[in-house]
């Protein structure tokens, strides 16, 4: 285990003696304990940035590629529709 040394303001200090002396454990557990929270967060902050960023990513891809299939997706249903005599004839909203 490797040793660091640190520089505590006189209030940072004193409370973590206090807390120290409340949970009963060494300073050095508590402010370890407290770094692997930390940089934890900092982990799963930056993984949500990424995830966010590729889901913007792919939701922009999604959308140009939406874009240029459009005239495609109108072309198709135009067609459908032209061969499908029940959709102008009346009455042809009845299911079968």
């Amino acid at each position: 285990m490797s040793t660091i040394s640190i520089r505590l303001s006189d209030d940072l200090d004193a409370r973590l003696s206090e807390e120290s002396r409340f949970a009963s454990q060494p300073k050095s557990l508590l402010v370890r304990t407290a770094l692997e929270q930390f940089l934890a967060g900092r982990r799963r902050e930056r993984l949500l940035a990424r995830l966010a960023a590729a889901a913007a990513a792919t939701e922009t891809d999604a959308m140009e590629f939406a874009a240029e299939a459009l005239p495609f997706d109108n072309e198709s249903l135009a067609l459908a529709e032209r061969r499908n005599p029940a959709a102008e004839s009346p009455g042809s909203d009845r299911e079968s």
